[in-house]
Order: structure tokens, then sequence, then C-alpha cells
């Protein structure tokens, strides 16, 4: 069973997630969802130590994507898709390189923060879990 503080900590997690979305993107809920499925997808085959890298070599090493893959992915027509693609490519998130899409660095590093701060809260959490477990094991042996 989860504690109060426990679950407080998990809360602030999940929170960290969506408020860091509706900071960089507001009321443009897909554009996160499509950002990470392209993300995801282009980081599949990356194999440069450097996450940060420059677009071109980024495109050089990342595996590409495209609409439809995207659409799929999220269940979505094609055509929203690729509007609000087409969308992230002018806000400069999204780029095309050679008819494939691909994340933007100024997307990278955004992630990539958020990441280490998501990695920090795992870490706070996994402390709090073990502390219950450790307690519970203690009541359990006396």
């Amino acid at each position: 069973m989860i504690n109060a503080i426990n679950y407080k900590i998990i809360e602030d997690f999940v929170a960290t997630i969506y408020s860091t979305d509706i900071d960089n993107f507001g009321n443009k809920s897909y554009y996160p969802a499509i950002l990470k499925i392209i993300s995801s997808v282009n980081l599949r085959s990356f194999k440069d130590e450097n996450i940060i890298c420059d677009d071109k070599t980024f495109c050089d090493t990342a595996l590409g994507t495209n609409i439809n893959a995207v659409a799929r992915g999220l269940n979505l027509p094609r055509e929203t898709t690729r509007r609000k693609v087409e969308e992230l490519i002018r806000l400069n998130w999204v780029f095309r390189c050679n008819s494939e899409l691909y994340v933007t660095k100024k997307w990278r590093e955004i992630n990539y923060t958020n990441i280490n701060s998501l990695l920090e809260k795992v870490k706070r959490l996994s402390r709090a879990l073990e502390k219950q477990s450790l307690i519970e094991n203690q009541l359990k042996a006396s």
C-alpha cells in the first residue's frame, strides 16, 4: 500500500510531466505527443554520445520518421497530424531532412533538461518507496 507521503511524491512526479508540457505548449495538446513520438523514433538508432548535437549530425545518425507513422502512433487522422507537424516545423520544433521528420536541437535541449528533472524525482520516489518497504519488513519481522 502506498502511504500519503509516497502518494504525494508520485503525484508530484506525474504533475511534472504534464506541467512542463503545459509550460512549453499551452493549449496545443497535440504538440508534446507528436514531438515525443518523433523523438522516440529518432532515438531508436541514434549512436552519438551527444544528444544535443547540431541538426545535421542528428539527421545523419538518427532514424527519421514520417507523417503516417506519427498518425498511427497517436491514432490521429493523417491530415490532422500533417497540419500539426507543419505547425511544429514553422515553430522550429521539428525539421525535415531527406523527406523524414526529426526533432530539432531546440526540442532535444528542453527535453534533456526535463528528463534530468524527472530522473531526480524518480530517485526521490525510489528512496521513499525503499524506506517504506524497509519499515513494512521491520513491522512484519516484529
